[in-house]
């Protein structure tokens, strides 16, 4: 028998990459907006803290946000993360292309300070956010007071302009599974 000159270890990288390259560009369009409820939205978020933000639907009205970021206040230097609970009002703005919901929820964090120790603390994030008509995107703003109970009782406050990018996790796993 004589050689083949076919080498699949090389061959499988290229088609690996051409394939994750499809993926990553099928994904930005399989959730149209306003069809991204159930989908992952994944963002930065700038402010108090900065940093990541990660938003999941449960429904039309109902999310979950998670936030990892870095607090860069002289003094109060650290790592966040965090979990909020959020309802959506899309009553109370309206726009001719889009839409914007208004959210409140409530949510817990902890805060890692770099020399102080921890802080835990419980907020009331309120917010409004811009969802786009033609690319699953949302633009937002939020404000979220809140109280320390660990270590000790003090006000705590949190501000963030960001925005995320949604995807569908399950389309995007599936397709690549068919990818490979």
């Amino acid at each position: 028998m004589g050689r083949c000159a076919f080498n699949p270890q090389q061959f499988y990288p290229k088609k690996m990459k051409k394939a994750l390259l499809f993926v990553v560009f099928a994904l930005a369009y399989t959730a149209a907006a306003q069809d991204y409820k159930g989908h992952y939205g994944i963002g930065l978020a700038l402010g108090e803290p900065s940093g990541f933000s990660i938003k999941k639907f449960n429904n039309s009205n109902e999310a979950f946000q998670y936030t990892l970021g870095y607090s860069a206040v002289k003094g109060q230097e650290g790592i966040n993360i965090g979990a909020d609970y959020l309802l959506h009002n899309y009553d109370i703005i309206t726009a001719e292309k889009g839409r914007i919901p208004f959210y409140y929820g409530a949510g817990i964090h902890l805060k890692s300070y770099n020399d102080a120790g921890n802080q835990l603390y419980a907020r009331v994030p309120l917010g409004v956010a811009y969802e786009a008509v033609e690319f699953p995107v949302d633009v937002f703003f939020e404000f979220a007071p809140g109280i320390a109970v660990l270590p000790s009782p003090t006000l705590v406050t949190n501000f963030a302009i960001g925005a995320r990018f949604y995807f569908d996790v399950r389309k995007a796993v599936e397709k690549i599974d068919d990818a490979i």
